[in-house]
């Protein structure tokens, strides 16, 4: 669940796409269910398509927590193409998201939400249980039985879901697809039960609180009793939690032992990061840690606490007390990564990097290729004007992290500060990709062919991107 029902579950319903659209065409009247790879290749457009549409929050922390957290899971289901690509997007509602291929989708709101990680868990359980029941190509074989389904108004509503709201996705939903609602809302439920069943095994298997689904939907139907209007959690326009899905979620639960489950400090050091990274109004955000942190009697809150403290005090440029705060954690956590990254952001905001550089090297030492500490470094190398040694450590990254944009973004500008002008369109093209502007993509390529005229290799690789980013764009 989490997500709104009635448009995004219905990305199941796919069956033909219009002839406008990049996106590869599975199934009709006659063929058999759709491939794993055919699915694949949808995801990954479909994926373009949410980054061209949606504000994501390009934070190599929290996206390195989820990934970890979501591979862990992941491990445990009953996914067998786990080829997974995750998403955050920047927006304050209560909402995740499966499309076929392994894209998962997470609001970063969700982490307000969710007040532990068992929970958080319980609903990324829920979504590969999508994936892994496939009830995208389920529904195409279900489908020959029914007309073809657009795909354009199903993208533009998922698009405004992450983006605009419940009432414009759900009215660009239903004017495009012209469906039933009352079949929509019959085949949303029976897939949402069994992806809370299978969700909450993957859960136990990976030894999480299997009962953490059960008290998800607890508190958020408390919570909806006393929301109106906007207030109202977004998924819960379309699809409520009632009392039976609750209590059908313990029952399931009957069996298996009831344990104690501690608070995880590194998942509340994301709470407060997500909060605190993406608030507009750092003097009130200082004043709600600083009472936060006082008043904590808890010792995992007052540590979360006073690290969402040390983020807004540097926001605010209020460096020395950013310093004392993150010495404190330092003492108490020193191999913390976040608060070591805390620490070196505090040192490039008051134009000292080379400090900062220490810290990061330091901590490399010990957590080597690190996600968050080599993308940090390398914005640090940039601050520090070394964007030599920036291309060495963003090129190895985006080798391994080919869908990342933000490496993407990152190596142009680490390319332009070097002066290599071919290295800057290139980079240009594979962020521009992985927005689906191919357009843009092909013009970068474009400049950067004379530059490289007399380089056979160079101008070999850069024409067979070009086929390659022309294919994406005719729906190849």
């Amino acid at each position: 669940m989490i997500r709104i029902s009635l448009i995004l579950s219905s990305i199941l319903w796919c069956l033909t796409l219009s002839a406008n659209q990049d996106l590869p065409t599975f199934g009709d009247s006659t063929s058999g269910i759709i491939s794993l790879e055919q699915e694949h290749r949808l995801g990954q457009q479909f994926l373009r398509s949410i980054r061209a549409q949606a504000p994501t929050l390009d934070d190599p922390v929290l996206q390195d927590f989820l990934e970890h957290l979501i591979y862990r899971l992941a491990s445990h289901s009953q996914l067998e193409d786990r080829r997974l690509d995750i998403v955050i997007i920047r927006n304050e509602s209560l909402n995740a998201f499966a499309a076929p291929g392994g894209i998962v989708g997470v609001h970063h709101g969700l982490f307000r939400y969710a007040q532990t990680e068992h929970e958080m868990s319980a609903i990324l359980s829920h979504e590969l249980a999508h994936l892994s029941q496939r009830h995208f190509a389920r529904r195409v074989a279900e489908g020959k039985k029914s007309a073809a389904i657009n795909i354009a108004g199903l993208l533009a509503g998922v698009i405004l879901a992450a983006t605009a709201g419940g009432d414009a996705a759900l009215a660009a939903f239903t004017g495009s697809q012209g469906l039933a609602q009352n079949q929509a809302l019959k085949y949303s439920r029976e897939r949402e039960a069994e992806a809370d069943r299978i969700g909450i095994y993957t859960l136990d298997e990976a030894s999480m609180d299997p009962r953490a689904m059960a008290y998800m939907f607890e508190r958020l139907q408390r919570a909806s009793r006393y929301s109106t209007g906007n207030n109202i959690p977004e998924f819960l326009r379309t699809h409520p939690v009632t009392n039976d899905r609750v209590a059908d979620s313990y029952n399931q639960t009957q069996n298996y032992p009831k344990k104690q489950f501690p608070a995880i400090l590194e998942y509340q050091l994301m709470r407060i990061r997500a909060r605190a990274i993406t608030s507009g109004n750092q003097p009130q955000e200082i004043k709600h840690f600083e009472a936060a942190f006082k008043e904590s009697s808890n010792a995992i809150q007052k540590t979360a606490n006073q690290y969402g403290l040390v983020i807004s005090l540097t926001n605010s440029l209020a460096f020395d007390k950013a310093r004392t705060h993150i010495r404190e954690l330092r003492e108490q956590h020193p191999l913390n990564i976040p608060f070591r990254i805390a620490e070196a952001a505090i040192y490039t905001s008051a134009q000292q990097p080379e400090i900062a550089l220490d810290l990061l090297e330091e901590a490399l030492e010990v957590s080597p290729n690190n996600y968050p500490l080599s993308a940090t470094y390398a914005q640090t190398l940039l601050a520090a004007r070394k964007p030599h040694a920036a291309l060495e450590v963003l090129t190895k990254l985006s080798v391994k992290r080919p869908n990342d944009e933000y490496v993407w973004y990152l190596l142009a500008e680490a390319y332009g500060l070097a002066n290599n002008i071919p290295g800057v369109h290139e980079a240009r093209a594979e962020f521009f990709v992985l927005n689906a502007n191919y357009d843009q993509a092909i013009k970068q390529l474009g400049y950067a062919l004379p530059l490289v005229r007399h380089n056979f290799q160079q101008t070999a690789r850069i024409k067979q991107r070009l086929e390659d980013i022309w294919m994406m764009k005719d729906g190849g």
